[in-house]
């Protein structure tokens, strides 16, 4: 990969993770960073034909969410609280 597909592809993933995260972020505790360090390897992986556009690469993720590591999908699809009856 050549240095300006690999800072596309740095800037795009960091941007998709801000987007991601913004919600589950607080949720979770964590910095985007940390979310992008999550999911880079499967957004690389599974969805690079998503790449650089953040709405379709969290699409993509979620759509694989049984084949992501388990620390991006806690991201991508966190688990529903289960309601107490």
């Amino acid at each position: 990969m050549r240095k300006c597909e690999t800072r596309m592809l740095a800037a795009a993933l960091a941007l998709a993770g801000a987007m991601m995260g913004a919600i589950t972020s607080a949720a979770l505790g964590l910095t985007a960073q940390q979310e992008q360090a999550a999911c880079q390897d499967d957004a690389m992986r599974l969805c690079s034909a998503a790449i650089p556009d953040p709405g379709r690469i969290h699409s993509c993720l979620y759509q694989y969410r049984a084949s992501i590591s388990p620390a991006c999908r806690a991201i991508v699809a966190p688990a529903k609280k289960r309601r107490r009856h």
